[in-house]
């Protein structure tokens, strides 16, 4: 029997108590070939924690790679616009509007006007916009479930939900 799926496992476990309760097995064959997919079933579940911890392992390397990149470009580009702005202060100081190359041209340009706030509070509320949103409390209406019984209109208490835990 080495090397079953867990699938098949779980079907053999299945044929056997069929077998048993059928009495087309004597009580020392049930216990033995029991015995036998017990000790597959072991071992199939070391291999799953391995898969599993393995997987979540990678993962997680790939969150902590993702956040350090993340950093490196936001180096990058703030290294980038302190060079910008030190080209074009240079250009301002040699009174350079534009420098033309084969590659392209560099180019003093006013940018557009925008406008930056100093100080909220004291913007007039006629340029302010108010923004709104809902969010829905679960938590609460567990917790209004289990104190009350009563499920709140426009939801469903969900309890067959079941996943995996490695200890």
């Amino acid at each position: 029997m080495a090397n079953l799926s867990l699938y098949n496992i779980t079907n053999k476990f299945v044929e056997l108590m069929d077998k048993a309760e059928n009495e087309e097995l004597t009580p020392e064959e049930v216990q033995a070939i029991s015995l036998e997919l017990e000790q597959e079933l072991l071992h199939k579940s070391s291999n799953i924690i391995a898969y599993i911890k393995n997987g979540e392992s990678l993962i997680n390397a790939i969150k902590e790679e993702e956040k350090r990149l993340e950093e490196m470009r936001k180096a990058g580009e703030k290294k980038l616009e302190k060079f910008k702005t030190y080209v074009v202060d240079n250009m301002n100081r040699l009174g350079l509007i534009e420098i033309p190359t084969q590659l392209g041209s560099l180019k003093v340009a006013k940018n557009p006007i925008s406008v930056e706030i100093e100080n909220e509070n004291e913007v007039p509320n006629e340029f302010k916009k108010e923004k709104t949103t809902i969010s829905i409390d679960k938590t609460a209406i567990k917790k209004h479930f289990l104190e009350c019984g009563e499920i709140v209109a426009g939801t469903r208490v969900v309890d067959n939900k079941t996943s995996i835990r490695i200890k």
